[in-house]
């Protein structure tokens, strides 16, 4: 198994940079706290041996510290797809907690993982 897909990824603890200033910086902190994080772009790449988020260029520069998230496939308990305008949510349930990421196909890559998974 191997997917590649653009991916926006709802990172818990991402931090808008210095950049980010004004009334924008002020929104960005209020969506942040009432949804429990920010989305974030980047891509999401699943093999058979785990999920990898790799945040993109322009958010590494208007986040602080933004890092690569890695699940092990083992670690992976399930994987179901969420309603989301445009895009689907692909919930990623493992054993540290859950990892969201929106992208085109959302049902078709929940659908591949949770059978992997299972399969691990």
């Amino acid at each position: 198994m191997h997917i590649e897909k653009l991916a926006n990824a709802l990172v818990t603890n991402a931090v808008p940079s210095s950049l980010v200033g004004g009334a924008a910086l002020g929104a960005v902190l209020r969506y942040g706290r009432k949804h429990s994080g920010l989305w974030v772009g980047g891509r999401v790449t699943a093999t058979a041996d785990g999920v990898r988020f790799a945040p993109n260029g322009m958010n590494r520069i208007f986040h602080e510290g933004l890092e690569s998230t890695y699940i092990p496939m083992a670690d992976i308990r399930s994987v179901v797809r969420e309603f989301g305008w445009v895009t689907g949510i692909v919930v990623v349930k493992h054993a540290q907690g859950e990892f969201r990421f929106r992208c085109y196909g959302a049902r078709r890559v929940a659908a591949i993982l949770n059978s992997h998974a299972a399969a691990a």
